[in-house]
């Protein structure tokens, strides 16, 4: 009977990742609320708009590129090279910018040219060299990574002295733009990966290549779509860091391939292909967002931080295989 329950909890929790993961999201914002509540007269360091507003901002980084990232597990595939794109294209943005004198726009879009060269870079080694997604990727994060420090010499661009404090686009201040940005991708996305055929072909894939490809499915030409929208996205990722941060350096986003895989994992995506979503992806960033702006509030917490980052990639995958095997699929 207990056994029963377990699976039918579980079976529901599969049927509805976005809403399962927007619940924990709630009961994670609700935890911390009562753990950082204030001594009576003082204000809530947590629940204010200023330090939500905080939490969208740097969550929205990294979120963006978890989009991508999304994809390309449903496809079947894996990224790493995300966090050393980014880092790349901030180098490249600030040395555009701020030593070759060019606008911000042309540098910006110089910076869109490393995330399309490094996902085409990816999606040859994956579909033309078969190399496994694994072993493609790191190579592609090497190569970014190492051409950043390259080009640095071990310094960095400073763009904040070119970018006025009160910077705007369409009169919306800088530092709404990176969650703006995350939400408007993840709605676009989204309607693209219900509505359309691409859409529906990356899960095929994801589900069951062989069969993709006997339905007619081009399997690499879809390949190769979600590995560039994996590195565009990586370098908007980029470019907003460089802007908002206001600096360029070959070290920014390190470790940020953890992140962005564990908000896409987070959220719904399975590791085994065929499942997730790319709204799941955003909000697996916001509850590692908000994660970590709570732990930096509790004196000595910040040393869990990778450690419960760990343990919680470790849970949801250990219960997406449960839920492979249950279907009669594998890996």
């Amino acid at each position: 009977m207990e056994r029963s329950k377990l699976q039918a909890v579980q079976s529901w929790f599969s049927r509805h990742r976005e809403l399962s993961v927007f619940m924990i999201l709630c009961l994670e914002i609700l935890w911390f609320y009562i753990q950082l509540y204030p001594e009576a007269g003082r204000r809530h360091t947590f629940f204010n708009a200023e330090n939500f507003l905080m939490i969208f901002k740097y969550s929205g980084i990294y979120g963006i590129a978890a989009i991508g990232a999304a994809m390309i597990i449903i496809s079947g595939g894996i990224d790493l090279a995300p966090g050393a794109v980014i880092g790349l294209t901030t180098v490249i943005t600030g040395h555009l910018f701020v030593q070759s004198g060019y606008s911000l726009p042309v540098s910006a879009l110089a910076g869109f040219m490393v995330g399309l060269c490094s996902g085409m870079m990816a999606a040859f080694l994956v579909t033309v060299i078969k190399l496994p997604p694994f072993i493609a990727t790191l190579g592609v994060m090497g190569v970014a990574r190492g051409l950043g420090f390259i080009i640095t010499r071990g310094g960095f661009y400073d763009l904040s002295h070119k970018i006025p404090d009160d910077f705007s686009l369409i009169g919306i201040p800088i530092e709404y733009w990176p969650g703006v940005i995350m939400i408007t991708l993840a709605v676009v996305f989204h309607l693209f990966m219900v509505f359309t055929r691409t859409g529906r072909h990356i899960h095929a894939i994801g589900g069951n290549e062989l069969a993709a490809y006997f339905s007619g499915v081009k399997v690499r030409r879809v390949k190769v779509f979600v590995y560039i929208i994996g590195g565009l996205l990586a370098s908007l990722s980029g470019i907003t860091l460089a802007i908002v941060h206001g600096q360029g350096r070959a070290d920014m986003a390190t470790g940020y391939e953890l992140d962005i895989i564990a908000a896409a994992v987070v959220g719904g995506a399975s590791l085994s292909g065929g499942k997730g979503s790319v709204l799941g992806a955003v909000l697996g960033s916001l509850i590692f967002g908000i994660l970590r702006n709570a732990l930096s509030q509790i004196a000595g917490a910040t040393f869990y931080e990778r450690l419960i980052v760990g343990v919680v990639i470790v849970v949801i995958v250990i219960l997406d295989q449960l839920t492979v095997k249950k279907e009669g699929r594998t890996i």
